[in-house]
């Protein structure tokens, strides 16, 4: 048990386990306080970046489910609190009318417009680091959240580039890019745009 420190002291897989949810604490703390500013929740806030990232046709109530970890109905209530707000609007999605897809309206861009800063006191404690103990602890999270991707634990949204499904300038100037997953050609833009389904090519 992570929690007890005399199984702590001889085994480094504890200790690493306790030190990361040590860090959940703190990262939930100046979460807080920086969205108290804004007069919003730190999940409301990860619902507006979720919005504003998420390539727009798989941006679904679903799929922010997934990205924070929690039920459809919670993520309902969440985005809910959000209309209210008039930060976003939902639509839905032509091709399965069943699917959600959230929106920013024009007050919601005001907001993420001044999320610049928003974890900026966790990028300074990070940065702190040299640059070498850095790269080792890059690695190491890495293969960390490799495996709880693995198990079904958590969600990793990344652009388009790298993913397997990806297929860069095979369209037209309009759509250059093309999904396997989707069948789909996508603008450039929307390749910079994050994905849920990112799926890593072996070749990266």
């Amino acid at each position: 048990m992570i929690f007890d420190p005399q199984h702590r002291k001889d085994n480094r897989s504890a200790r690493v386990s306790m030190a990361l949810f040590r860090m959940s604490q703190a990262i939930k703390k100046v979460t807080q306080a920086e969205s108290d500013a804004l007069g919003l929740s730190p999940v409301q806030i990860q619902a507006l970046l979720f919005a504003a990232y998420t390539r727009n046709d798989v941006a679904t109530v679903g799929n922010f489910a997934d990205a924070i970890g929690t039920t459809h109905v919670t993520a309902v209530k969440i985005i809910n609190g959000l209309l209210r707000k008039g930060l976003v609007t939902k639509a839905q999605k032509p091709e399965d009318r069943r699917v959600t897809l959230l929106l920013l309206t024009a007050e919601g861009k005001v907001i993420i417009s001044q999320l610049n800063h928003w974890g900026h006191s966790l990028e300074e404690a990070v940065g702190s680091i040299s640059d070498e103990a850095l790269a080792d602890f890059e690695l190491g999270l890495g293969a960390i959240i490799s495996a709880m991707q693995q198990r079904g634990q958590l969600v990793v949204a990344e652009p388009c580039l790298g993913c397997v499904h990806f297929h860069p300038n095979v369209g037209d100037a309009a759509a250059p890019h093309y999904c396997g997953l989707i069948q789909k050609y996508l603008t450039h833009e929307a390749s910079l745009q994050e994905c849920p389904e990112h799926t890593p090519s072996i070749e990266v």
